[in-house]
């Protein structure tokens, strides 16, 4: 039983595949939410020290070089002199209630809503390593609907947290079962298209984590209070309850899990969807396959001459010249996309303007970038939108520190400066995008999990680390940011250069077809004699 022919038989884009695919994307694009919802909960609507009664803010309150009163500087009227805030904090009206502003998350301690988005990606790279590969034991739709309702459940406790340290550690959960879902939803969606037609699913599902930026930026307008923001965007979890009846299981993991009986059931109903007939040849199944158990089906060589196959490690990577260098390249490729695109979600609302309108922005514009992107890499190939994608975001971003706010003679430059951030978000958005496809074509079979495993290792590695370097040039330094990211950008655009095109090429099965460009046979077997 063969799981690409029975996909192929389904129909490329039928009735069934379109509903999977939008059931599917409203997982996917909800996972924005708990992602990015910290720039809302944690919002800074600005602040300075508390005024004492009777006196006026002008005279208590000092101004920097900029002509803004100073966040964390009260001044005496008896010494003239300045010291920090003793009396608590005065806070802006943007939000009426974020956990900067309910534990005074300011001045020496400004960095513990940073430190809590960093702790975030920290659980995403545990959830990534530990609880991805439950779904190959479990199943992808148990897996992703347990995850689910748990982290709704996580989710709706954190609204009720009653200190910052209750608030970061269940955030910490959160993010743990985040990363899973969302890895596991991409797996399923590849899964349940054939392979040819596997390109536009596997990037569109993308579209709709820019949907849920833009729905996020809009609940965070309208519900300006951090608790009840955090119930709404948790909440919604448990709409995929109806799931559990009708939302199928992968028909490859069925068959490669030797569930026939399912794998049947699953495939006849979407026929019955689509109008489509499936040759009775494909559900059969052989008895020796039905016999097998899963993993069965290594050969042996009479009694005594065992074919023993070789076990492929992480090391093997870097022990060829062409394969070691096209793995630390995209290395560097999954570390610098993360760590740009997750930066610069995070500068946004330190950016001149509506913090919520940039965030909608920010969101708008992956859409147009993920369906240029499922258009050209069927036409032109993939190593050449890459390369374009991130030299178009570094460039857009490093130029950002050239754009004043106003011109000498007054002229408001805000919007410039945010456009090309916007279009440097849209360049990063399209390289993303294609860094994950590569990456399933480049590595060769006997290494793909081991490198793709690894590779996303490093994403998060880069995920964690954008928190901090906003953090870090905070303040007076918006900008520096966006040109860092920039030349990161670059730096990886040069490095594409030297990657293969992989469009219209087979899948590498062995080390040597990286090394030698034919598929030269591997030392991939022995032959133990007993």
């Amino acid at each position: 039983m063969n799981a690409d022919q029975v996909l192929e038989s389904l129909g490329r884009f039928g009735t069934f595949q379109v509903l999977f695919f939008l059931c599917v994307s409203f997982i996917y694009m909800r996972g924005a939410w708990p992602v990015m919802g910290i720039l809302f909960l944690g919002g800074d609507p600005g602040h300075h020290c508390q005024v004492p009664v009777n006196e006026s803010i002008s005279d208590i309150i000092p101004v920097d070089s900029s002509g803004n009163y100073e966040k964390c500087q009260i001044k005496s009227l008896l010494t003239n002199q300045t010291t920090p805030c003793s009396n608590g904090w005065t806070y802006g009206d943007e939000f009426d209630s974020t956990i900067l502003t309910e534990w005074d998350l300011v001045c020496d301690d400004n960095f513990m809503v940073d430190l809590s988005s960093t702790i975030y990606m920290v659980g995403n790279t545990f959830g990534a390593l530990c609880l991805t590969p439950l779904s190959d034991k479990f199943g992808r739709k148990w897996v992703i609907l347990s995850f689910l309702w748990i982290q709704g459940a996580i989710g709706i406790a954190t609204a009720f947290s009653s200190n910052y340290i209750m608030f970061t550690v269940l955030r910490f959960f959160i993010g743990l079962l985040n990363m899973p879902i969302a890895l596991t939803t991409y797996v399923i969606v590849t899964e349940m298209f054939p392979a040819s037609s596997r390109s536009f699913p596997s990037v569109g599902i993308n579209c709709s984590w820019g949907i849920g930026l833009v729905f996020l930026a809009v609940l965070g307008y309208f519900i300006r209070d951090w608790r009840t923001l955090q119930l709404v965007i948790s909440v919604p979890n448990f709409l995929t309850v109806i799931y559990a009846w009708f939302l199928p299981e992968s028909i490859p993991w069925l068959i490669a899990n030797r569930k026939f009986k399912q794998a049947k059931s699953v495939a006849k109903f979407a026929a019955k969807m689509n109008r489509k007939n499936i040759p009775s040849e494909l559900l059969v199944v052989p008895d020796q396959e039905m016999n097998e158990a899963p993993g069965a089906g290594q050969s042996q060589e009479g009694l005594l001459n065992v074919k023993v196959t070789k076990k492929y490690t992480v090391l093997d990577l870097f022990k060829t010249s062409k394969l070691r260098r096209y793995t630390l390249i995209m290395f560097y490729l999954w570390t610098a996309d993360s760590v740009c695109y997750f930066g610069i979600l995070f500068a946004t609302p330190q950016l001149h303007g509506n913090q919520f309108l940039n965030i909608g922005i920010s969101g708008i514009v992956e859409i147009p970038a993920l369906i240029i992107c499922m258009f050209i890499i069927n036409r032109i190939g993939r190593r050449r939108p890459l390369i374009f994608f991130l030299l178009l975001s570094g460039i857009m971003n490093i130029i950002t520190i050239f754009i004043p706010t106003k011109t000498d003679s007054g002229v408001d430059l805000v919007w410039l400066q945010i456009t090309a951030a916007m279009i440097g978000k849209f360049g990063i958005t399209g390289a993303y995008s294609l860094s994950y496809l590569y990456s399933s074509e480049i590595f060769p079979t006997v290494v793909r999990n081991h490198a793709v495993g690894l590779s996303s290792f490093f994403e998060n590695i880069g995920g964690i680390s954008a928190p901090f370097i906003v953090y870090a040039t905070s303040g007076t330094l918006t900008y520096i940011p966006l040109v860092l990211f920039g030349v990161v950008m670059v730096i990886g655009g040069t490095l594409a250069c030297f990657l293969p095109e992989t469009h219209k090429k087979p899948l590498p099965e062995t080390i040597e077809e990286i090394e030698y460009g034919t598929k030269k046979s591997a030392p991939v077997t022995e032959n133990t004699h007993l």
